[in-house]
């Protein structure tokens, strides 16, 4: 029988991702990722982070920020074939770092050629080939170092591909490491087999061990790539000893394409958060000289719109009450959506949207013509903003929108709640698991709609916006104005809902680093369980 590691202690982690919050971040990958990080870190096991350089080490920056030095020892020359037949140098060094006492090594380039495409300081930027070079750089890393770690985990397909690498390489080796794979967003792209091979990427097309809904098989690799039609994420999930996803309703999508018999070696990591009332508390009293939300709201309100350096478009004029959102300028989170809803709120309330841009200039456009129409009512940002600027604009607010199309999880919802923020969700993905709906728990931090009808998401949005200022200011008339009439009938029947105090708990009680290590523990202990079932 060949060996195995499934000694029930993993001690020694690999994590692979292409983005980290605080190095490289995009979405909210990167800060789930750290989170998974700091968890770990904190149970005292070892991490070891790899991820692309994206040019952070050309930064003094971030040099000094994470650490970072030159391993002198580890510089690699090697080829790779095109499809025309030609070869296609590269030339891989690293730098080694620290991150939240967790290890961290960087993949550079050490020549044009490579650095183009792994030193991109954009990340996702020449996709397909920063995925290569990653991918060969840590199979290169095993050789070099000779190390092997207890456990290797990856996130979305821009790492999975490298995760994938390693599971098969390593098993060519006689060595079965158990490997889990994160789905936080799916992609899909195909390509054909070339791409994945030894001749570009480095796969080896190789007899190894792949979970077929009852057993391990034996089959070659470019079997296994060709099954699926070259779908990256799909060839993962069959990879994987175990998949996850950040989401029950998330996941249950990933298996309606992927085929439900993957279920059995499928797990659940919601992701979390660090986000904390009490220090924003602390902070606003320091800068603003009170805690209450109403102060605070002015304060933000005119910070934004006064300060010259600031991206943005609109304003809000005479505005007592806020609803804010925050995120990718693309449709998936359904901005114009909410935009929209102003025509059927009352003209007291405004909308306040801290977005990021993404190159989406269609979409762009189009939230931008619809908040020049509702001008004095909305203001958008399309200026980067740092995390207490953002943290101070969810706390000032009566209401948290996440309008989503389509959503695996929504951290933002947990993180608007964290800071006492109640939140109204879409009914997409895994929004819903993020809010406990006081539709149907008086102890409720918010509620889920459905996106068909405009006016009843404003009706909601306005309603649950009343109803957390009643709160905050004793202002009880403002109960005549809610018309959701079901939410009306709670204050009646109770007096008065403090949503702010029961979505702190909510998160507290779901949301927090006990909890993810956990689901963390439980998914590591089945991928070590389906490792171990390969050597069988």
């Amino acid at each position: 029988m060949e060996s195995a590691k499934t000694s029930s202690a993993i001690r020694n982690i690999w994590i692979l991702t292409f983005e980290l919050d605080g190095f490289a971040r995009v979405g909210g990958l990167g800060k789930a990722v750290s989170l998974f990080v700091k968890t770990l870190v904190e149970r005292g096991l070892r991490v070891t982070v790899f991820i692309p350089s994206h040019g952070r080490h050309l930064s003094w920056e971030f040099r000094s920020r994470f650490n970072l030095r030159n391993l002198d020892y580890f510089s690699v020359r090697g080829f790779r074939r095109g499809l025309d037949g030609n070869l296609y140098p590269y030339n891989i060094g690293a730098e080694e770092g620290s991150y939240h006492n967790a290890r961290l090594i960087v993949f550079k380039g050490l020549d044009y050629d490579t650095g183009r495409f792994l030193d991109s300081w954009e990340v996702y930027s020449n996709l397909p080939e920063k995925v290569c070079l990653f991918s060969r750089a840590l199979k290169h890393w095993v050789e070099y170092s000779n190390e092997v770690p207890d456990l290797i985990h990856s996130n979305d397909w821009a790492s999975g591909l490298a995760g994938s690498l390693l599971k098969i390489y390593l098993e060519m080796r006689r060595i079965k490491i158990p490997y889990i794979h994160s789905i936080h967003l799916l992609s899909s792209p195909s390509f054909p087999w070339h791409y994945a091979s030894d001749e570009w990427c480095g796969i080896p097309n190789t007899p190894h061990k792949v979970w077929v809904g009852y057993k391990h098989e034996t089959l070659n690799t470019q079997h296994v790539w060709d099954s699926v039609n070259g779908n990256v994420d799909h060839f993962i999930a069959l990879e994987s000893d175990v998949l996850t996803s950040n989401s029950y309703g998330y996941l249950n999508e990933v298996l309606g394409r992927f085929g439900r018999w993957l279920e059995p070696k499928t797990c659940v990591i919601h992701n979390v958060t660090d986000w904390d009332v009490n220090s924003v508390k602390h902070y606003v009293k320091e800068r603003v000289g009170s805690d209450s939300r109403s102060v605070v709201r002015r304060y933000i309100i005119d910070y934004i719109s006064n300060n010259n350096e600031l991206i943005k478009l609109g304003s809000l004029n005479d505005i007592e009450f806020l609803i804010v959102s925050s995120g990718r300028l693309t449709w998936q989170k359904g901005f114009d959506i909410l935009v929209r809803t102003l025509d059927y709120i009352d003209g007291r309330v405004g909308i306040l949207i801290a977005g990021i841009r993404i190159g989406d200039k269609d979409f762009e456009e189009n939230v931008i013509k619809l908040v020049r129409e509702r001008w004095g009512r909305a203001l958008l940002l399309l200026s980067s903003i740092d995390e207490i600027t953002l943290k101070l604009i969810v706390y000032s607010a009566n209401v948290y929108a996440a309008l989503s199309r389509y959503e695996p999880f929504g951290i933002v919802s947990i993180e608007a709640q964290a800071l006492g923020t109640p939140v109204v969700v879409s009914n997409v993905g895994g929004l819903p698991e993020t809010v406990l709906d006081i539709k149907y728990d008086v102890n409720g931090g918010g509620t889920v709609v459905s996106l068909d009808d405009v006016r009843t998401v404003a009706e909601v949005l306005e309603s649950i916006t009343y109803t957390t200022e009643v709160v905050d200011s004793n202002r009880y008339e403002l109960v005549d104005s809610i018309r959701t009439y079901w939410v009306k009938d709670l204050i009646v029947r109770y007096g008065k809902l403090d949503l702010r105090s029961n979505a702190i708990r909510w998160v507290d009680s779901k949301f927090r680093k006990d909890n993810l290590w956990g689901m963390l523990m439980s998914c590591y202990e089945k991928a070590e369980l389906y490792s171990y079932y390969r050597t069988l």
